[in-house]
This record gives structure tokens, sequence and C-alpha cells, in this order.
């Protein structure tokens, strides 16, 4: 019996991915009230470059807070490379709202890895993407809000 068991066991604990929490620290809030801040998150370049039509929308729980900061820790993410944006969603609609015809973003947003005062484009993959381990990983995201050239 512990024969037919023993490889069993064997495969099923050698596909196991152990996934880390990412613990992202959200700052330069212009704003201070209790909108919340709402995450998304690519795993490949592909994906970024679709820009809000390529994000997939992630809970995070705030762990932290103070006057200039906010932390939050995103559990079990799959070890890989990944670009994650936040936004301060001011009016609590669940959405970036965005001008009409250019599609400038109306609420403060950030990247990971970016640190601009100004965001002049969509920021490039090799600007924002991170790595995540079996461990957890620090990521900071600065908040943006002001836009174009």
């Amino acid at each position: 019996m512990i024969l037919i068991w023993l490889p069993l066991l064997f495969a099923v604990f050698s596909f196991h991915v152990f996934a880390g929490d990412v613990i992202v620290t959200v700052d330069r809030f212009n704003q201070s009230n209790d909108a919340p801040v709402r995450f998304s998150i690519c795993d490949n370049e592909e994906c970024h470059t679709k820009r809000d039509k390529g994000y997939v929308d992630i809970d995070a729980e705030l762990i932290e807070r103070t006057d200039s900061f906010r932390k939050y820790r995103i559990k079990n993410v799959a070890p890989g490379e990944y670009s994650l944006s936040a936004y301060h969603d001011l009016n609590n609609s669940g959405k970036l709202e965005r001008s009409g015809i250019l599609g400038i973003p109306q609420e403060p947003i950030g990247f990971s890895r970016l640190d601009v005062q100004k965001v002049r484009r969509h920021p490039k993959w090799d600007e924002v993407k991170f790595t995540i381990g079996e461990n957890d990983t620090p990521v900071t995201v600065h908040l943006v809000d002001k836009f174009g050239l």
C-alpha cells in the first residue's frame, strides 16, 4: 500500500509552487480622505501593454496606514515577473476615471518601481516589472496626479 501512495504523494508535492506575498507601500497621497486604493497586476509584457484592458483587479489587505502612506499585503502570488498599478479611487467608483478623448487619468495613479513626478505616457514593461519569489516581496508605488507633456 505504501508503494502505491508514496509515488502519488511525491508527484503531488513536486508540482506544488510556493507562492509569496507582495507587500506594497503606496505613498504620495495628496488628498487625505478615506477613498480606497485599487490594485491591478500583469504577469507579462503583452498584458501590460493592453493597459486597463490587460490588468486584472486584485484584492489587497490594508496592514498599515499613516497620513503619508498606506501599506498593503497581496497574498499568495506565484513566483514570476509582474507589473503592478494602483490608483486612489477618489470617488469610490471602482474604476479609474479618465478624460474623454485622450484617456488621461483623472485620479492619482502609480506603477511598481516608477518614481516620477509627472506621468507623460504609459510606462514600458521593463520600467515597472519586478520579480516575486517564494518569500515576501516589497514593492513601492508612488502616486502621481500630474499628467501630460
